[in-house]
């Protein structure tokens, strides 16, 4: 069990923006569990290259198909492992839409609050330390 345990989840408003239905940022299990196997500096290290590599992505602008394909794909990847699971969710929402050729308004404006939400609950992370 690790010395500093990490608060719970925060949450986001779910797909349907309503404040009624809320999801966790993050799964407080899957870090424990990280922290448990990498220890929490490590985690931290984890954690800030996540805020990094979320930072540079998603800004393209919605013509940019392949550039936000990709970062969608990058994100959901990484977010996932981390169990970031709302942020990796809405990443593969966007990339399923750049890759259909659906619209990317929607997907894209979900996919950067997810991006968001994420960065603030890191933050949160990384104050308890």
């Amino acid at each position: 069990m690790p010395d500093h345990p990490l608060p719970e989840a925060g949450t986001s408003p779910a797909r349907s923006g309503s404040v009624a239905a809320m999801r966790p940022v993050y799964d407080p299990g899957t870090l424990t569990e990280l922290e448990g196997i990498f220890g929490r500096p490590r985690l931290m290290d984890l954690l800030d290259r996540l805020r990094t590599e979320i930072a540079q992505r998603l800004r393209a602008p919605a013509s940019d198909r392949a550039t936000l394909g990709h970062d969608a794909h990058t994100l959901l990847s990484v977010s996932g492992s981390l169990g970031f699971n709302e942020l990796s969710g809405r990443c593969a929402e966007m990339e399923r839409a750049c890759l259909q050729g659906a619209d990317l308004t929607r997907p894209l404006a979900a996919a950067q609050a997810a991006a968001t939400n994420a960065i603030a609950a890191i933050e949160i992370l990384r104050d308890r330390r």
